[in-house]
């Protein structure tokens, strides 16, 4: 499968997603959006938790992607750049 990277503690591993400045933002957005719609509590805690879902979602995939690219342009560099 190639390299493996040991991780020291398993059970300690945390990786924190930092926000940025707009996605703050723009969840305030959302937030005075919804607030206008006419959905009653139960409504409105299923969407709130949809999207929550969505950008966990997001969140990992895009990780992931970075994560499979970086580990990419390790071995391309490893490889004195040969394809």
């Amino acid at each position: 499968m190639g390299d493996v990277i040991n991780f020291p503690d398993l059970d300690n591993l945390l990786i924190e997603i930092e926000r940025t400045e707009a996605f703050i933002q723009t969840a305030k957005e959302l937030s005075a959006f919804l607030k206008d719609l006419p959905l009653n509590n139960v409504e409105n805690d299923k969407l709130v938790e949809l999207m929550i879902k969505h950008v966990k979602e997001a969140e990992q995939g895009a990780f992931l992607q970075g994560f499979s690219m970086g580990h990419e342009f390790s071995e391309y560099q490893g490889n004195e750049g040969d394809l």
